[in-house]
């Protein structure tokens, strides 16, 4: 379906024997359905003799009209023609599939303006603007006179003739919008909100005119996946740009779900999401130390793991049976040692730790710097009432900051992996590629 949205002027139906540029629309683009959108004085104009709706009949007997009467007077005033915006987005709900053309070229200046950004606005509308016979203003030509016989003006109009030129075109008006969308792109693109960039890349891609990459949707999608843990479904959607793959620099599952899991921490961190990045400290150490406790001591934990009403426990009788040295140390650095089930934690995994002569005594440190922030942080959290700003969690901490408390966190994972630290954030490098792409 096609429909043709339209002010309404003094050049329309017609002026000085030629379609105005309502009528000439409508001959040309053969639309299904006219919204005319009516001043007062219009109003009056097309209850008088039922101009428009005789000159659009007689060039396509079968379209269907629209009247909006809106009893607008002030009509040079751009404030008061909200009306002609609120009944544009009512059409879209109503008729969110059809075809929509915008006519540029009839009404005051100030309807013309608004025209203009709603064509703007929307990639799918189509604007159309309509020469004067002239090629310039045609002001000089009368209007229609309330007392002609508009039968006969329609019968005198040249536009109806065989030969007659089409005076439509369609001005490519993308570049009004564009730098403000690319700098919308950058911010959202800067500040991880992919799911947002792409949004705005889908809703405004035609204003591009192709002029962007055809990797930058993908590499968006990928980005949102891999920032959503969804890492194998990322790759689906690209793996390599610009001769630079995307693909983890780890091979085995384990240790790719948590670099992916300490990236995500890291982007938190850069969008200044405070409280999100402190609440995946604990779940991260604990899944690193349970990583780190299988490929050095080889402690496979389900082994001693039982399920009870209250959540998993670890059986420490079991535990000691094949891990004496590791179970001693537990016992001697842990303040319940009388329990035969614990509930593991990071804590008792470090108290595993304190008594083994192989550990790396900076690491164990490093761990133990790690427990110790940790802590302090979430009881700073949990005992107060107010949001805290990251100044005051770290003066309370005394800590530089929390780059430094993550960097902390990345050099506790890297001396685990036995792999030097990733120069740069996966996400950095997508984001400077899409960013060079719009700049």
């Amino acid at each position: 379906m096609r429909i043709l949205y339209t002010p309404v002027g003094d050049t329309d139906p017609i002026r000085g024997c030629y379609d105005g540029g309502m009528l000439h629309i409508v001959r040309h683009y053969n639309p299904d359905i006219a919204i005319l959108v009516l001043s007062k004085d219009m109003e009056q104009k097309e209850a008088a003799n039922h101009r428009f709706t005789k000159a659009l009949k007689h060039v396509k007997a079968d379209l269907d009209i629209k009247l909006i009467h809106t009893g607008l007077e002030d009509v040079h005033r751009i404030d008061t023609l909200q009306p002609f915006v609120d009944h544009f987005y009512e059409m879209l709900a109503e008729y969110p599939e059809a075809e929509i053309l915008i006519n540029l070229s009839s009404g005051t200046p100030q309807m013309k303006l608004i025209m203009s950004y709603l064509s703007v606005e929307h990639d799918a509308v189509r604007g159309i603007q309509v020469d004067s016979p002239q090629r310039g203003s045609n002001r000089s030509e009368p209007a229609v006179n309330d007392d002609e016989d508009i039968d006969i003006v329609i019968e005198n109009n040249f536009d109806d003739q065989e030969d007659a030129e089409n005076r439509c075109h369609e001005p490519q008006m993308g570049y009004i919008k564009r730098n403000n969308i690319k700098q919308s792109l950058y911010t959202l693109v800067t500040s991880y909100k992919y799911k947002e960039a792409i949004s705005l890349y889908e809703s405004y891609k035609k204003t591009f005119n192709h002029e962007l990459d055809n990797d930058i949707l993908p590499l968006l999608e990928h980005a949102r996946l891999r920032l959503e843990l969804e890492y194998k479904a990322a790759l689906e959607k690209i793996n390599r740009v610009d001769g630079l793959s995307l693909i983890s620099i780890f091979t085995d599952w384990k240790r790719i779900k948590l670099h992916e899991f300490l990236m995500l921490m890291e982007v938190r961190l850069k969008q200044g999401n405070i409280e999100d990045f402190i609440l995946k400290i604990t779940p991260f150490m604990y899944e690193l130390m349970l990583y780190y406790f299988s490929t050095t001591y080889h402690v496979s934990w389900d082994e001693f793991e039982k399920w009870t009403p209250g959540g998993p426990r670890t059986n420490m009788l079991s535990f000691k049976e094949k891990h004496p040295q590791l179970y001693s140390s537990w016992y001697a650095n842990t303040k319940t040692p009388q329990f035969n089930e614990i509930q593991l934690s990071l804590n008792h995994m470090l108290h595993m730790l304190v008594d083994q002569p192989n550990v790396n005594p900076l690491l164990l440190k490093q761990l133990n710097d790690i427990r110790h922030i940790e802590r302090k942080i979430r009881n700073k959290i949990a005992h107060e009432v107010v949001v805290l700003t990251e100044v005051e969690i770290c003066k309370s901490v005394k800590i530089k900051s929390l780059q430094v408390f993550l960097e902390l966190i990345q050099a506790v994972f890297s001396s685990i992996m036995g792999q030097a630290k990733q120069n740069k954030l996966i996400y950095d490098t997508i984001n400077a590629y899409v960013l060079d792409q719009i700049k």
